[in-house]
């Protein structure tokens, strides 16, 4: 007499579902909390922009910096999340006041590290 035997994949897929099952109802318990720092935001922010050669800016308080990253545009202000990011070619703009003109900087490549004080 042959007996059933259940193939490997649908083995797996009984083990898959069974875990499912075990876990969606503590999914459904436990609502997402988000959690905030308790540090004071930050209220300026220093920027060191530099060349393989040399220092454009070294420690010096800007408003906010508009980014080419690989990824998309995007400006970094006082209290930025912190973020590693690859630098496509593209204009870096540098505001040093709120209701300032931009100074522009062509970049061919690069990398940009922007702490919560601080953007390189």
């Amino acid at each position: 007499s042959r007996g059933l035997r259940e193939s490997p994949a649908s083995i797996a897929r009984s083990k898959i579902m069974f875990a499912v099952r075990a876990v969606r109802p503590l999914a459904r318990a436990a609502p997402a909390v988000r959690a905030f720092s308790e540090a004071p935001a930050a209220s300026v922010m220093t920027l060191n922009f530099s060349l393989p050669h040399m220092n454009i800016y070294a420690d010096k308080t800007v408003d906010r910096v508009i980014i080419p990253g690989a990824e998309g545009v995007y400006g970094v202000t006082a209290g930025h999340t912190p973020i590693v990011s690859q630098l496509k070619p593209g204009v870096v703009e540098i505001v040093h006041e709120a209701a300032g003109e931009a100074e522009k900087y062509f970049v061919s490549g690069g990398v940009a590290l922007s702490h919560d004080t601080s953007g390189t």
